[in-house]
């Protein structure tokens, strides 16, 4: 039997830690809001979560105000009624846990846990200095799990030999702003290889977390146990998702290319790093993003050891997305309603995408602005890879619906003939590199796992200067 899909999770494009609801003024971290000095107001959020998930949507509408932003974004996306009916697509609301506060950048956010029939979710409410609703996003369950196993993809110890130290990452351009982040390293006095990892779309932590699940500490981890030094560090969309929300300029350059670049420099500069042996590995988005990257390096002087692509895409975003939700939508036959309508908005939305011309320079679709999407329209990577003479790595799982063995061919077209590429996907295992089945959707995110050891051991091989495809 077919397991029941969350499309909730798909709001925006390959969305790894975090996941905003349709129509946000936060969705798939390409968009927040302007920064404000003074003291943001406090809201009941745990009664506005409430409502929002179970009662009577007017209320929340008298009762609240919201930033022209958000009231757009909630217009674009049928309403607080929409957001509601997207919620209920999670099951029957369980419990509604007390709100963590944080306050940043003059706004004040309430992360709310709230337990569900089909799966677990923190709601968080972004509140600015007027008390206005500035955004309304879903991330990753932070609560009490219920009946929680003592799984592997559930520890937190650190396993023995390695070792972890924070490492903040500057922000080129920005002044004053930094990106958390964490060296793994090695036992040992080096000086090591170093991997980089670059996340997929959405505002990531640096472990790309998703539900129970931390693909990139599993990967940082694994190499670090094979003598190899990794650095992960917090997505800027993450860290200042926020004050990125009205730059409507923004491209996958300031989202992802300038801070891998900056890593790479930061990461030179460590004593037990060789820095003759860095390669950066990027998974789905960050994967697309590689060959920009490279050329990125060039244009500085800098020259890297390889490049690791893990699920990359190779074609256009926007049909990449329509392909992402026809797959899931025929593992839903029978629509309510409510579904429905949600899809007509969804393909409503896929379709402005198909003409960016008619598209005003502010206007959001999909979660993020047209220069955005012009951006990823005018990138063809297969193409910008051409002048990739480092060793690269091509990683797939033949059960992943996200980026698709249609894309891996397409890579190995253009490059299976190269001396410097490698090809390699696996059987039975996800977009996250984990066990799971296409049929299942996004449901096989939410069991706890790890990356399969096989991806790793590969990796490392690939950079220790071994061949992953003579493996024994």
């Amino acid at each position: 039997m077919k397991r029941r899909m969350l499309l909730l999770m798909m709001a925006g494009f390959f969305v790894f830690g975090g996941v905003a609801f349709a129509g946000s003024a936060l969705n798939n971290g390409t968009g927040s809001l302007k920064v404000c000095a003074q003291e943001s107001v406090q809201i009941d959020a745990k009664a506005y979560v409430e409502t929002l998930c179970t009662g009577d949507v007017s209320e929340l509408e008298s009762s609240y105000t919201y930033t022209d932003e958000m009231s757009a974004a909630l217009e674009s996306g049928g309403g607080l009624e929409g957001l509601q009916s997207s919620i209920k697509q999670l099951g029957e609301l369980k419990a509604v846990e007390e709100p963590v506060e944080e306050e940043a950048s003059g706004y004040r956010s309430y992360s709310v846990p709230c337990q569900f029939e089909v799966q677990n979710v923190d709601i968080v409410i972004h509140v600015d200095t007027q008390g206005r609703i500035a955004g309304l996003v879903t991330m990753p369950y932070t609560g009490a799990q219920e009946g929680e196993t003592d799984t592997k993809a559930s520890e937190k110890t650190l396993p023995d030999g390695v070792a972890e130290t924070e490492l903040t990452l500057p922000v080129s351009g920005e002044e004053g702003w930094e990106l958390p982040g964490t060296l793994t390293m090695p036992e040992g006095d080096g000086p090591f290889p170093a991997v980089i990892l670059v996340h997929g779309s959405g505002p990531n932590d640096r472990d790309e977390t998703v539900g129970p699940n931390k693909p990139f500490r599993d990967i940082a981890w694994d190499l670090a146990q094979q003598g190899i030094a990794v650095y992960r560090y917090d997505k800027r969309t993450n860290v200042y998702g926020e004050e990125m929300a009205a730059d409507t300029k923004l491209t996958l350059e300031e989202e992802t290319i300038q801070d891998a670049v900056q890593a790479v420099s930061l990461l030179k500069e460590q004593d037990k790093v060789d820095p003759e042996r860095i390669y950066v590995l990027g998974h789905s988005l960050g994967g697309e993003a590689l060959p920009r990257i490279r050329q990125a390096l060039a244009q500085e002087g800098q020259e890297l050891s390889g490049y690791i692509f893990l699920a990359a895409p190779a074609r256009p975003l926007a049909g990449l997305m329509r392909e992402q939700y026809d797959f899931l939508y025929s593992l839903m036959p029978q629509l309510n309603e409510t579904q429905q309508k949600q899809k007509e908005e969804i393909y409503a939305q896929l379709d402005r995408l198909d003409d960016l011309d008619s598209l005003s320079e502010d206007e959001a679709v999909m979660g993020a602005y047209k220069q955005y999407w012009q951006y990823l329209e005018d990138y063809d990577p297969v193409e910008a890879a051409a002048d990739m003479t480092e060793k690269c790595l091509v990683l797939q799982g033949e059960e992943d619906y996200q980026v698709t063995m249609e894309d891996f061919a397409l890579w190995q077209e253009a490059y299976g003939e190269s001396e410097n590429w490698e090809f390699i996907t696996y059987p039975g295992l996800t977009h996250m590199f984990m066990p799971g089945e296409k049929a299942n959707g996004n449901a096989d995110y939410m069991t706890a796992q790890n990356v399969d050891p096989q991806v790793t051991a590969d990796i490392a091989l690939f950079v220790n200067g071994g061949n992953p495809l003579m493996r024994e």
